[in-house]
């Protein structure tokens, strides 16, 4: 175990650093969405004062492609671009203007080829194919029961098709990557969400032993998705390597906005029936989505998706089928809702229109459509605990009825989800936790888990405080650091708060019987009549610390937690589950079309809840999100194109957009060893249905294409009030 003190205030954003001799980098890039590379001559570039370095594939001497499963995105690409913004050749020089300069300077040759720009014309016969397996990238089936006869029995059927856009993560920092030679390796500074998986990247990426790469992961300023997989950093790395001299590569805006992650455009066809009384019988689903040119996180998008279409609804008779098909448009992977938000999306409104058709109350049509608590999963999988969609559901207030103010209209719509914490069967599911109290009396936390921006550091100490019994002001937590954190897996699938309180659990007992044993020696006591408490050791009775943590320095725990995954089931499938209901208030104008959310009351299923402020911290950032995904952020491809290169042509919520946002937890659940329940997915997963169905009350709008168009919501008022 290193021991290894936290970072003081002040920090910085990791690509804010700029060590001496430190060189930029920029990329040349693509300008076409699929083309052969005929040549990339790179002379002129060389040739320009204050360059230092130019590589392109040619130079490559390690792995040519990455990918956490599916290897197919080229460090730099050699024979064929696939995308807009596909790197071809990256720079190095002494400030940052000339690499820009010496990257325009970059001569390339492009033959086009023909782009593939949707998902439907990706799978049809005689599509050019994007790569050698084939354009379609993975898919997906269940099958429960006897689906034609269920349907048979059905009163009430609505079928519908629902689309959604692309999303951008719209982070504050951009990609970003500083790559410091030292040691005889290389030491990258990067926003990342898996410090440990970086490492074993980027070592193979650059031809050298792991023990030879050091990633540190923390800060960042924001990612929701966008930083889970490398992005700035091999490039980096591979110039320190060339230069042997620091190295710095920030992407600009417009350079995020071609090549970053988005969120994957689905295109959603729900059959639903129930009967007579309102009893869900017959579920129909079929998902095709937009992976763009690489595989990412696209299969474990398009499975999460599957897993969710079902909801939290007891249905007779279910059939569910998916693929996820490359194209040219940009590069989809993971972004916070992680599949699950598109599907809720349509699946809720399914639901809201099945009551009405049935003459039921929403909230009562959902209370008695759920599965029960001790129910197998969607997909048939065991579960290790309750989502308990139910008490969710029974917490949310009662539902206000319509109001009609001149030309506003204001209403108010639920809605009911869940979502997988952590991740489905194959993991990764392990996580290892270092746990010691270091020189100075610091009872140090160190985890490979990256901050950011959720409040990692925070909740790693709070788990510390509550679980061992120490004070918040004894603690220090290193986190993302390769060098001197464990694998801890990665921060996402809403699994940091629950890894963070189940590694602390585990490593607690030896921690606690070799602390009470050093301080038994020390102050001559017996260890069943100490306690840690905050500063130090306590006896019983004592008023202050007998033995303080400063003279017990040196005492070094190594735990790792059990994987949580089920092997029953179909499919990846995930074995925890939380859930959420929320409420939203939207005010309509009828003259305009304009959308106003006016507030979210949101009741996720926390468990034991580490803070308050971040829990409403995490549904508030979630509100902001469903509502961009809803009513703002439209960004489109076409023939391979973004219909936006920067914020100005691609609108996200600002706090003047954001109504109030309450939040009661549901904290009280039986206990199941499990901890605090994530919720830094599932408030936008309720967030955006639950705003849908405001709207849908408000008008009779039915969302199919999102986010919503002001011009067809205003053609329906216009047709309909």
């Amino acid at each position: 175990m290193t021991r290894h003190h936290a970072a003081g205030a002040g920090f910085r954003f990791l690509s804010d650093l700029a060590p001496a001799g430190c060189l930029y980098a920029a990329v040349t890039r693509s300008a076409v969405p699929h083309a052969r590379i005929v040549s990339v001559d790179t002379r002129a570039a060389l040739a320009l004062p204050g360059v230092v370095a130019v590589l392109t594939a040619q130079d490559l001497c390690g792995k040519r492609r990455f990918g956490m499963r599916v290897e197919d995105q080229p460090v730099l690409c050699g024979d064929t671009v696939r995308t807009v913004g596909d790197p071809l050749a990256v720079v190095a020089a002494v400030d940052a203007s000339t690499a820009r300069q010496a990257a325009s300077l970059v001569s390339v040759e492009l033959e086009p080829l023909a782009v593939v720009a949707s998902a439907e014309k990706a799978l049809r016969e005689g599509a050019p194919s994007l790569h050698p397996s084939g354009n379609l990238l993975h898919a997906t089936h269940f099958e429960r029961g006897d689906l034609e006869a269920a349907f048979v029995q059905c009163v009430h059927v609505i079928e519908d098709e629902y689309t959604t856009l692309h999303q951008a993560p719209a982070f504050m920092e951009t990609e970003s990557a500083l790559a410091v030679p030292e040691n005889g390796g290389i030491t990258i500074h990067a926003p990342g969400h898996w410090a440990e998986m970086e490492r074993q990247e980027i070592a193979a990426i650059l031809a050298l032993p792991p023990d030879k790469v050091r990633v540190v992961g923390s800060p960042a300023g924001g990612s929701f998705g966008g930083k889970d997989q490398l992005h700035a950093q091999p490039l980096a790395a591979l110039l320190a390597q060339a230069t042997g001299r620091p190295v710095r590569l920030r992407w600009s805006r417009e350079e995020s906005f071609a090549y970053g992650v988005k969120r994957h455009p689905f295109r959603i066809r729900m059959r639903t029936g129930c009967d007579g009384q309102g009893r869900l019988l017959a579920h129909e689903v079929d998902l095709l989505a937009d992976s763009g040119a690489y595989a990412q996180h696209g299969p474990e998008v398009l499975d999460t998706a599957h897993e969710n279409v079902q909801g939290p609804y007891d249905f007779a008779a279910v059939r569910a089928t998916g693929r996820l098909a490359y194209t040219n448009n940009g590069i989809s992977g993971a972004m916070r809702g992680f599949g699950a938000l598109q599907v809720q999306s349509a699946l809720e409104q399914q639901i809201e229109r099945l009551a009405k058709l049935a003459g039921l109350d929403p909230k009562d049509f959902r209370a008695r459509n759920l599965r029960a608590d001790d129910a197998a999963g969607q997909l048939g999988q065991t579960l290790a605990a309750p989502a308990y969609a139910g008490r969710a559901l029974a917490a949310l207030p009662p539902v206000p009825a319509p109001q009609r103010e001149g030309r506003f209209l204001q209403a108010s719509g639920i809605a009911l989800v869940e979502k997988g914490e952590g991740f489905a069967r194959g993991g990764p599911n392990h996580a290892s936790i270092w746990l010691g109290i270091a020189d100075g009396g610091r009872v140090l936390v160190q985890l490979g888990l990256s901050e950011l921006g959720q409040g990692m550091a925070q909740a790693a100490a709070l788990c510390a405080e509550q679980l061992l019994g120490c004070s918040r002001n004894d603690i220090d937590v290193v986190l993302a650091d390769t060098a001197t954190t464990p694998d801890s897996g990665p921060i996402a699938a809403s699994r940091g708060a629950g890894i963070c309180w189940r590694t602390v659990k585990a490593a607690r007992p030896a921690f606690t019987t070799a602390v009470l044993d050093a301080a038994a020696a020390l102050c001559g006591e017996n260890p069943d009549r100490l306690r840690i408490g905050p500063g130090g050791v306590w006896t019983q009775g004592a008023n202050e610390a007998t033995v303080p943590f400063h003279a017990l320095a040196g005492i070094d725990i190594v735990m790792e937690t059990p994987s949580i995954e089920t092997a029953t089931g179909s499919g990846a499938v995930h074995a925890i589950f939380a859930a959420c209901a929320a409420m939203a208030t939207v005010r309509v104008d009828r003259l305009t079309g304009r959308i106003a959310v006016k507030h979210v009351h949101f009741v996720p299923v926390t468990g034991p809840v580490l803070s308050q402020a971040g829990v409403q911290a995490q549904m508030e950032g979630g509100a902001a999100l469903g509502l961009g995904f809803t009513l703002l952020e439209r960004l489109e491809a076409a023939a391979g194109r973004f219909s936006a290169s920067n914020l100005d042509g691609y609108l996200i919520p600002t706090i003047a957009d954001m109504g109030r946002v309450t939040v009661t937890a549901v904290s009280d659940i039986p206990e199941d060893g499990l901890g605090p329940r994530g919720v830094g997915e599932i408030s936008v997963n309720a967030a955006a249905p639950a705003i849908i169905s405001a709207i849908h009350a408000a008008t009779g709008f039915v969302a199919r294409q999102l986010p919503i168009d002001p011009a067809q919501l205003l053609d329906h008022l216009e047709a309909n009030t």
